[in-house]
């Protein structure tokens, strides 16, 4: 399920399993997924809420600091980018599980949104042979 488009109020994502899309309130969202155990929250995960249509769930994972990035301007590299910008939204937002307190994320840079987003935080469409690749899966 990536996310297609990230506004101040809310985020696209699309069901990988059965193509529907989904808008969800930035307001129902936080970082943090874990146990009741404090030492396993991890404040890198988000849990999207299930699948309206198929109830399939996603986990997105923010990057680790150094990690390398696909090839820049890939659909791969712009997810992960949507991804990153998401988790420092909430986090600003103080949209974090209480368990990790304060969490300050970089936001997307200035240069990155003018390179690779510049009609708004918006994924181009997939790449038709993923699509082709998903509906072979199923």
């Amino acid at each position: 399920m990536p996310i297609e488009e990230l506004t101040n109020e809310d985020v696209l994502q699309r069901c990988t399993a059965c193509q529907s899309a989904t808008r969800v309130r930035l307001a129902t969202l936080s970082v943090g997924v874990g146990s009741a155990v404090p030492e396993d929250i991890d404040g890198r995960v988000l849990r999207l809420p299930a699948c309206t249509t198929c109830k399939a769930e996603e986990f997105l994972i923010r990057s680790l600091d150094g990690q390398p990035m696909p090839t820049p301007g890939s659909y791969s590299h712009l997810h992960r980018l949507l991804v990153d910008q998401l988790h420092a939204q909430l986090a600003k937002a103080g949209r974090v599980d209480k368990r990790l307190g304060k969490l300050k994320l970089p936001e997307l840079s200035a240069a990155n949104r003018k390179e690779f987003f510049l009609d708004g935080l918006k994924l181009p469409a997939p790449p038709p042979e993923k699509l082709e690749r998903s509906e072979r899966a199923s």
